[in-house]
């Protein structure tokens, strides 16, 4: 018979296959849709946790009016790893080619020009 110590560890490593393999699984999956979208010729960003980004709403505006740069995400709440892995896939396709359309320092400047807009509209210093 197993030690209960024994079925514990084998539960926690059951369960933390599993969840990288959802992880790795949305990574490509990001890819793909990045993929997909390019050859649409649509170009945008995924963002992750927008709900911690109170300059959301500036920044995808600014990105849209300025260079027509639309935005995604995936929203996964049992697993929020593997949406932020979506993410990253998505945007390990994306940005290169919007870099090079736009400079190499076009998504910092948009996010720090939607910074200050809204701080401006939110009557901050």
């Amino acid at each position: 018979m197993k030690s209960p110590f024994t079925i514990y560890l084998a539960a926690i490593l059951v369960f933390f296959t599993a969840s990288c393999g959802r992880e790795r699984e949305e990574y490509i999956n990001g890819q793909i849709f990045a993929e997909q979208d390019l050859a649409k010729g649509e170009l945008k960003v995924a963002i992750a946790d927008y709900n911690d980004m109170p300059e959301i709403k500036e920044y995808t505006e600014l990105l849209q009016n300025r260079y027509h740069i639309g935005w995604t995400s995936l929203t996964l709440p049992n697993n929020p790893n593997a949406a932020r892995e979506w993410v990253r896939g998505y945007n390990e396709v994306v940005i290169p080619t919007i870099k090079l359309k736009f400079g190499t320092n076009i998504l910092k400047q948009t996010l720090e020009d939607a910074k200050k807009l809204h701080d401006v509209k939110n009557n901050k210093p």
